[in-house]
């Protein structure tokens, strides 16, 4: 696989998944035995990828994320992107306030051949928490600068 194949497949891949919600996406797109290092949503496999994209999906229908960079080596890609949603209902423990929110975040991805084995997520759940009303918009230390 080229890496333009590569960038191809890991954008088409990643609409159908996330914007369209088509979990079988993740067949394609994930080695059976991928592991997901996520930093605030543990998964299993992929059976606990497609989970996820059901559970977030159903909370937030209106979820939409845009890539904006593709960045592929010999067997790894770095991907950047910014997601939108609105809070509707209850995901994992967090409260639907009804508030929309715009998050910016990235993935590493380990290739073996034609499908990812292991990939990195790091992403602004601060922030996504601050615009959906479940934290306070700035959170001090007391140690502030004053004025």
């Amino acid at each position: 696989m080229t890496t333009d194949e590569r960038t191809a497949m890991l954008r088409r891949c990643l609409d159908e998944l996330w914007n369209k919600g088509n979990v079988d996406a993740c067949d394609e797109l994930y080695a059976e035995h991928c592991m997901f290092h996520d930093p605030t949503f543990p998964m299993e496999g992929v059976a606990g990828m497609k989970s996820f994209v059901q559970e977030l999906r159903a909370a937030q229908p209106d979820f939409h994320m845009d890539v904006h960079d593709v960045v592929c080596g010999e067997d790894m890609t770095a991907t950047r992107y910014t997601c939108a949603a609105t809070a509707r209902n209850e995901f994992r423990g967090l409260a639907g306030t009804g508030k929309t929110y715009v998050m910016n975040g990235m993935d590493m991805s380990k290739w073996e051949g034609d499908r990812i084995v292991e990939q990195w997520s790091v992403y602004d759940m601060l922030g996504t928490l601050q615009q959906i009303g479940l934290l306070p918009e700035r959170m001090g230390t007391g140690h502030e600068m004053p004025a």
